[in-house]
């Protein structure tokens, strides 16, 4: 793989923008780009992921940044081309073409935001791998979280409402993107969202459920300590207290030390008397 030159980059581009609107022709020479920074080497999976992978370029990433950074003015003044080479690039088998449908799809201003929608549950529908189906829900709502957000948590809610542990761990993933968005700062509704899982937790959704924990945590840790606070202090929730040691060490030592308190004394309180 030849070292990035940014100036040759630019040119390369610069070119490829040419062919913004013809998505066949956009799509032959990104493959001469693409193979011109490929590194060859057999793609392995990580523990716990399929283990069918697409095979891919290995382009270093910052190539695929500056790609957007040029098509990004394109797609903002013709959206309907931007949205037709983003169908052409998800065709493509190839790891890389797929990673930039997702970071385009995600700068088209939309004004009808099922247009995006359409395709994120499309996409999702054919089981990318782990790898795309974070790039998909970070990088393609992107513009849907800033401007239609009600859309995305309502994407989120139709798989936390689905009766398989697979939606649910969609829904969690779509929540994942949302809390590390900076321009969102609506919490609440995230906590009222998971708080049925936080309450009794599949075992098939424990790990996604952690993580989201995790990200609420970093996000805005005296919220989240609150949220779990109040589920711990409910009759029904078998899980919680689980789910509150996994993820202590998230939150600063003040609140580590509260929250440890809190089960404390949940575990010398006297049983409830019935009746």
């Amino acid at each position: 793989m030849p070292a990035i030159q940014p100036a040759r980059l630019r040119q390369q581009a610069v070119l490829l923008s040419q062919h913004f609107d013809q998505p066949a022709a956009f799509v032959r020479n990104l493959q001469y780009v693409f193979e011109f920074y490929a590194e060859r080497i057999r793609r392995h999976g990580l523990k716990g992921r399929p283990a069918a992978m697409l095979p891919a370029y290995q382009v270093p990433q910052p190539v695929l940044r500056y790609l957007l950074q040029e098509l990004a003015p394109l797609a903002d003044a013709d959206p309907p081309a931007g949205l037709a080479l983003c169908d052409a690039l998800w065709e493509q088998e190839m790891l890389e073409y797929r990673q930039l449908a997702c970071l385009l799809l995600g700068s088209i201003p939309v004004t009808d935001p099922s247009l995006v929608l359409l395709r994120i549950r499309s996409w999702v529908e054919s089981q990318p791998e782990n790898l795309l189906l974070d790039a998909i829900f970070k990088h393609g709502l992107v513009y849907l979280r800033r401007h239609f957000p009600q859309q995305v948590l309502d994407l989120a809610e139709s798989w936390l409402n689905g009766s398989q542990p697979l939606e649910k761990q969609l829904g969690l993933r779509v929540l994942s993107s949302i809390i590390q968005d900076p321009y969102f700062d609506n919490l609440p509704v995230l906590f009222r969202m998971i708080h049925p899982l936080c309450q009794a937790t599949p075992a098939a959704v424990r790990p996604d459920v952690l993580d989201l924990l995790e990200s609420l945590a970093r996000r805005s840790p005296q919220e989240t300590a609150h949220f779990l606070r109040q589920t711990l202090n409910l009759p029904d929730s078998p899980q919680t207290p689980w789910l509150v040691r996994q993820v202590l060490h998230t939150f600063p030592e003040d609140i580590q030390k509260s929250l440890r308190l809190t089960l404390r004394s949940l575990e010398t309180a006297p049983p409830a008397i019935n009746g």
